[in-house]
């Protein structure tokens, strides 16, 4: 039972630092600079100044329907107004990527990145899957939530933009 309760308490000890450090709702969002699936060098700094929708995604059916819903949203706000990117955060690689890319009932219609290294899912300590960021035209964190339908998202996202 001692045993029990001091591995308790040793987790508890070291996961405090890494849930206390996840960005919360107002905070800068954590930066980040990636590849796309296509070769394209994307960064977070470079949409500053318009409100970005993030999905960090691994290869699972939840985060095929949230980039389904993504897509979605893509069809109802233009690009000019709002900056749709999905995130591979498992650290897959490319050919696995765009194997599972492939599978999907459509093309993502957002550039989709790869972060080999998961500096992305370190930097916001991602714990649900999917997990969908706003980040206003400031560069903070807006909401950070588990997936959620475009139904939800669209009315929300206009509000803001």
């Amino acid at each position: 039972m001692k045993n029990v309760l001091t591995m308790l308490i040793l987790t508890i000890m070291l996961a405090a630092p890494v849930l206390a450090a996840a960005p919360k709702e107002g905070d800068v969002a954590p930066g980040f600079k990636l590849i796309s699936t296509t070769g394209q060098s994307v960064s977070l700094k470079q949409y500053r100044g318009k409100v970005v929708l993030v999905g960090m995604f691994h290869i699972c059916v939840p985060c095929m329907n949230q980039a389904m819903e993504f897509n979605k949203i893509r069809r109802a706000i233009s690009e000019d107004k709002l900056v749709i990117i999905g995130i591979n955060t498992s650290g897959d690689s490319k050919s696995a990527v765009e194997d599972y890319l492939g599978k999907f009932p459509e093309a993502v219609k957002f550039p989709y990145l790869l972060d080999p290294d998961q500096t992305v899912h370190g930097a916001y300590s991602q714990r649900d899957m999917p997990t969908v960021l706003i980040i206003d035209a400031e560069g903070n964190l807006k909401t950070r939530t588990s997936g959620v339908g475009a139904d939800q998202l669209i009315p929300y996202l206009k509000k803001i933009i």
